[in-house]
């Protein structure tokens, strides 16, 4: 983020009289590691008016949710993300909160962790005033997350798997007292009042695919602190499924850029629920109320790529075998076929990801269409074999016209010819 920005924001507070801070994990990221990436704004007061002012200054546009007090600026410097400053108070554990406009300590409050309570009053200085109230730079220089207070994890469960997400990220971890907190949080049921809804995106977020090994932290934490069982009672997370997880999260990346992106989720889930009975990962399905195509995906990717290793296997594999059974698979298959134990089949997923998949014809449609033949479902049938002859060396590209024609002749496609 720009900090030429800073002037800006620093004139418009002053004269709208606002405070106008900057909270979360920029002060917390910006200590530890001197870069400022993102300016998540908190305004003492009409966070809206303020949003506009500075859209107007910067030249850029403003998205205002006002039933959320949220605005968004997008300008020449970036995106900054505007809040007016909340509280918020629970009806029931694990409920959605109450918000309304409140003070700055009233929404500090509402902060999961004393490291993301670090503020820097950006209507001072330069220097810009650090306001610490509630020692996180104590707990950042000890690499410890501590909750505000002992109903924190009762009132938000979800904020357990968020703490699990920073001490993967920063090399944080619980105190004695907070990581206590949370197991007495998971005893007393706080997690059976979340929505599906809620607990999917939180699990979710989790398994997002980070750099090599911060998956199987995160995975080691989930079982220490008996959270497998959120998902299922009868879960439980063997250190073998760790590694093969570990090898497979470190193979997504190194996909080849063009690949679709790796969603952690469909790479993980399936082998975490590898232990359960079919009715139990379908009652994991459920709890996470998971979209139909996504709950179908889960349930059967296991067993497709399966069947996919078996084809691999194979003595005397062709290129267009493995094209056939390859091509269908998600980013996230092909990861786990990277780290599959068996040379052979790492083998030909890096073949097929390097070389095979990137063969394409000279030859289309329109010069079957030139030669005389209509469309029909005989020219896909003679594009596909053709592909298939390039991938095994059968044939030259200069020789696709001639061998596709001969295809569509020997199938009987004269009919078609207009």
């Amino acid at each position: 983020m720009d900090r030429g920005l800073l002037p800006s924001i620093q004139e418009i507070s002053r004269r709208l009289r606002l405070g106008v801070y900057l909270v979360g994990g920029a002060p917390r990221d910006l200590i530890l590691s001197g870069r400022l990436e993102d300016l998540d704004l908190l305004v003492e007061g009409v966070g809206e008016q303020f949003a506009r002012d500075l859209a107007e200054a910067l030249g850029g546009k403003v998205r205002a949710h006002a039933r959320f007090g949220t605005a968004g600026v997008d300008c020449p410097g970036g995106r900054l993300d505007i809040a007016t400053a909340r509280r918020e108070s629970y009806d029931a554990p694990a409920s959605l909160p109450r918000v309304v406009p409140g003070t700055l300590e009233e929404d500090l409050q509402r902060r999961d962790f004393t490291v993301n309570t670090l503020v820097i009053d950006l209507g001072s200085g330069p220097p810009y005033e650090l306001v610490d109230s509630y020692g996180a730079m104590e707990d950042i220089e000890e690499g410890r997350l501590r909750v505000l207070h002992d109903g924190s994890f009762l009132d938000d469960p979800t904020r357990v798997l968020r703490g699990l997400r920073f001490e993967s990220r920063l090399g944080f971890r619980m105190d004695e007292a907070t990581e206590r907190l949370a197991r007495a949080a998971l005893n007393d049921g706080a997690f059976d009042a979340l929505s599906g809804d809620r607990l999917r995106r939180e699990v979710f977020r989790l398994l997002e695919v980070e750099p090599a090994g911060c998956i199987e932290s995160k995975l080691k934490r989930f079982e220490e602190l008996g959270l497998a069982g959120i998902l299922h009672p009868s879960l439980r997370i063997p250190t073998e499924s760790l590694a093969w997880i570990g090898r497979s999260a470190t193979a997504s990346l190194d996909l080849p850029a063009d690949v679709t992106r790796v969603e952690g989720w469909r790479l993980v889930l399936p082998w975490l629920l590898g232990s359960l009975e079919p009715t139990e990962q379908q009652a994991t399905a459920d709890r996470l109320a998971l979209r139909p195509e996504d709950r179908s995906w889960l349930l059967s990717s296991r067993e497709d790529l399966e069947r996919v290793i078996e084809v691999l296997r194979r003595a005397a594999l062709k290129p267009h075998e493995v094209d056939r059974v390859l091509r269908p698979l998600r980013s996230e298959q092909m990861a786990r076929l990277l780290a599959f134990g068996e040379a052979s089949v790492v083998q030909w997923a890096r073949r097929w990801l390097d070389e095979i998949r990137l063969v394409k014809l000279s030859l289309t449609g329109r010069e079957l269409a030139a030669a005389g033949f209509g469309p029909g479902p005989g020219i896909g049938r003679a594009l596909e074999s053709t592909r298939e002859a390039r991938l095994d060396g059968s044939i030259r590209a200069e020789e696709e016209l001639r061998f596709a024609l001969n295809v569509l002749n020997s199938e009987g496609v004269k009919a078609e010819r207009a």
